[in-house]
């Protein structure tokens, strides 16, 4: 996929295509049931449900124009929109293992992700062997028979690591493992996830995706027989995407690129103006020169995106005391929205981690993370500068 054709994608994809008359955009469609004119066309859903509608749960027309976009965007033969990411990575973990399947997961993923894996997955007999982020792929080649899928995130939250995906894909093509790649702080217009092998890729839709901390979605994208896996659990599970939310998420993904891009500018400056200062431990984004996977972040992704992460020395007490001082910068969780936000990962996203498990994720007391949006970037600077000379 020429990335450069990402934005008209994001607008034109999808759009109008249910519509009588020729509307730029596509309605909401509230309707949870659909007339059929004759007993004939009922039939005919059963043979060919494509461009018919029966029931919303299994088919809206506002819902399919936004999964239509993200196919566009991925690059992908099919996408599935959901209620949320966990919605999303739920339903492709269920079409992916049954019990006495063992699922790779890697050790720096979503917190949620790994509590589903541990909580869920294994008491209906699902084995789950965490791996190190550093050898995902050895981990995939050297995989017992029982291994289904291999679970991962690129770039991880949230200290920014980066991971090699084409490497991974083909580690688990070659022993018959699924590849699923949670690209979430990547988006599609940072990395195209499926030019790269990766079986599906998922997304919290609610994050750059739609953009304006307004909706709450996920998606899956991939190749059409592994998404309608996915699609028959969404039958029966019930995790749909709201028709409402649909629109917020066709809306949001038309200033996709023109977003991300911008809020990549931004994040790197933001992160050179930090490296360096005298209260600040470490700096983690992929585009410095520092991060441990800059060379591999420069290959493989268009931007180092919009979250960054830096430690401020002494640990909690003056991470916190920074956390305070923030003026522009919005003391709220989430990321890829149009404001920029600041959380401490050991009071949000990271508060049930161990000290050994926030170790082995690079995550010390003093990390605070930061989604920059569209904000003029001097003002961001500005901000957190001013947090660090206070605190």
């Amino acid at each position: 996929m020429n990335q450069k054709r990402l934005g008209t994608l994001a607008v034109h994809a999808g759009e109008g295509e249910t519509l009588a008359v020729p509307s730029t955009t596509t309605p909401v469609y509230l309707a949870t049931t659909y007339r059929f004119p004759d007993a004939a066309e009922a039939a005919a859903y059963l043979e060919e449900p494509e461009g018919r509608w029966l029931y919303s749960r299994l088919e809206n027309p506002t819902v399919r124009a936004a999964e239509k976009k993200i196919a566009a965007l991925e690059g992908a033969e099919a996408a599935l929109c959901f209620s949320s990411g966990m919605a999303a990575i739920t339903a492709t973990l269920l079409a992916s293992l049954r019990a006495g399947d063992a699922l790779l997961l890697c050790d720096t993923v979503y917190g949620q992700t790994t509590r589903l894996a541990r909580d869920v997955l294994e008491r209906f007999g699902v084995e789950v062997r965490p791996v190190p982020l550093s050898g995902l792929a050895e981990a995939a080649a050297a995989a017992p028979a029982g291994a289904k899928a291999l679970l991962f995130e690129t770039p991880t939250n949230p200290t920014l690591r980066v991971v090699d995906v084409a490497a991974v894909a083909v580690a688990c093509r070659r022993r018959g493992i699924l590849s699923l790649l949670d690209a979430t702080f990547a988006s599609p217009v940072n990395l195209q996830s499926l030019a790269l092998g990766v079986d599906l890729v998922m997304h919290s839709t609610t994050k750059f995706l739609n953009g304006h901390s307004d909706h709450l979605g996920g998606a899956v994208a991939g190749r059409r027989e592994l998404v309608d896996r996915v699609a028959a659990v969404r039958r029966s599970t019930g995790g749909n995407l709201d028709p409402a939310a649909a629109y917020d998420l066709i809306r949001g993904m038309k200033t996709l690129e023109v977003r991300v891009l911008r809020q990549n500018d931004t994040a790197l400056r933001l992160a050179r103006a930090l490296e360096g200062h005298p209260k600040v431990a470490w700096v983690r984004y992929p585009f410095l020169e520092s991060h441990p996977d800059h060379a591999l972040a420069r290959l493989q992704l268009r931007g180092g995106g919009g979250v960054l992460s830096f430690s401020v020395k002494g640990g909690y007490g003056p991470v916190a005391r920074v956390h305070d001082a923030l003026g522009l910068v919005a003391r709220a969780s989430s990321l890829g929205g149009v404001e920029s936000l600041a959380s401490i990962p050991v009071i949000s996203s990271h508060r049930h981690a161990s000290d050994a498990e926030l170790a082995i994720q690079g995550i010390d007391r003093g990390t605070i993370r930061i989604s920059v949006g569209l904000e003029d970037p001097d003002d961001v600077v500005a901000d957190l500068l001013q947090a660090l000379e206070q605190a």
